[in-house]
């Protein structure tokens, strides 16, 4: 009997500058899961520029809401213009910003 191929569904989702920043966008990539009690939860991780940002929310609208903020905190705000804290865990620098 054949083995069926490991196929993995990538949903693409984009991200913008605030309400009507359609002009600055970026895109990533959302998963959805759902928790314990049975309750969806939606990941987001998108690149801008030189770093990532994530959120996480209870639907679709919510997390768009959320990265939508998040662009603008870092076009606008220079979240990621600072190096912040840098931990080293197992030999791997990570930054805390």
């Amino acid at each position: 009997m054949e083995k069926s191929p490991k196929i993995e569904i990538t949903e693409l989702f984009m991200a913008k500058a605030g309400k009507k920043g359609w002009d600055r966008c970026f895109h990533g990539t959302i998963k959805r899961e759902t928790n314990s009690d049975g309750n969806t939860i939606v990941y987001g991780k998108i690149k801008v520029h030189d770093g990532y940002i994530y959120a996480k929310a209870s639907d679709q609208w919510e997390l768009g809401d959320l990265l939508d903020d998040m662009v603008l905190i870092v076009l606008d705000k220079g979240l990621h213009s600072g190096k912040g804290i840098v931990v080293k865990i197992f030999d791997l620098d990570f930054n805390l910003n």
